[in-house]
């Protein structure tokens, strides 16, 4: 299995006569896109839950891309996932941070390539770091972008490096836009700190929190 669809050995596939659909329990964070969308694909009442030939390829690949986290992927002879256009982050409210474009998310515990989507932990709470699990529902964590700053859109593609630095903040290297909840963009550039400790006064980017609180990321 290819790292793509890293989680310390979770990946589980599910093969159809012409698409096959891999889950990654680690990764999921239950935002249920495909139960909704889906059902008659993914159904949680049902076992196996998942039926790759419930309905065709096309459709299939069209609403596992709509997976946030990328605890879902589809493979086919036919059709393979490309990345967006361009990158983007989206704040979640009081949530995580929602990456979408050409990802390579590295670390001291993570290291995946070519990756599509990711929800990434920004409240410090996660079990499951660097990725979401939804541990902010439980501390009831205030995750309010800082006021003031707006910004305009790159148009740019190409690599999105996102580094989970030891004990410390996210940092992005590549053209991105970060939006908040509205799809107001906040800012747009080449190279930003964001927090994931979740004591930042100045979220979601990083103020150095992380050492005044004894953050520990990994």
């Amino acid at each position: 299995m290819s790292d793509k669809y890293t989680g310390k050995g979770m990946d589980r596939r599910y093969s159809g006569q012409a698409v096959d659909i891999i889950y990654n329990v680690k990764r999921c964070i239950h935002a249920e896109e495909c139960v909704h969308r889906l059902a008659e694909v993914f159904d949680t009442k049902r076992r196996p839950w998942i039926n790759p030939d419930g309905t065709t390829s096309d459709r299939v690949a069209q609403v596992v891309t709509l997976c946030p986290s990328g605890a879902l992927h589809y493979e086919s002879q036919d059709d393979v996932e490309i990345a967006p256009e361009t990158n983007t982050v989206t704040l979640w409210h009081n949530g995580p941070l929602q990456f979408a474009g050409d990802l390579h998310i590295e670390g001291s515990t993570v290291d995946v390539q070519q990756e599509t989507r990711a929800t990434l932990c920004r409240c410090g709470a996660s079990k499951n770091k660097p990725f979401c699990d939804n541990s902010h529902k439980q501390i009831d964590f205030n995750g309010a972008a800082a006021e003031g700053i707006t910004a305009v859109p790159v148009s740019e593609a190409g690599r999105l490096k996102v580094t989970v630095l030891p004990n410390g903040p996210l940092g992005i290297e590549g053209s991105f836009t970060l939006y908040d909840e509205q799809g107001i963009a906040l800012f747009s550039g080449r190279k930003a700190a964001l927090c994931r400790c979740g004591g930042s006064g100045k979220k979601p980017f990083c103020d150095g929190s992380h050492i005044r609180n004894g953050f520990t990321g990994e």
